[in-house]
């Protein structure tokens, strides 16, 4: 039967990882819970001016439907 030399390296290494490895199990559900989506805010620079018709919405509060000018944002709404 041969003999597998370790390394004192490969030993620390083991002792180490099975000593914390009951406190990695404890932070799991912290890391599991769900994160509350980050606030975003978005500038536009507009050089020529817009066509504000186009560019409002027509009711107030939240954007249920976009403007014409401001279709293809439609997916980050």
């Amino acid at each position: 039967m041969k003999r597998k030399h370790l390394s004192r390296r490969t030993v620390l290494r083991g002792l180490g990882t099975a000593l914390f490895l009951p406190w990695l199990d404890a932070m799991r559900p912290a890391f599991g819970a769900e994160a509350k989506p980050p606030l975003r805010l978005v500038f536009f620079y507009v050089p020529n001016g817009i066509h504000m018709p186009a560019w409002r919405p027509k009711e107030d509060g939240p954007l249920g439907t976009l403007p014409s000018s401001l279709a293809p944002l439609a997916e980050f709404k």
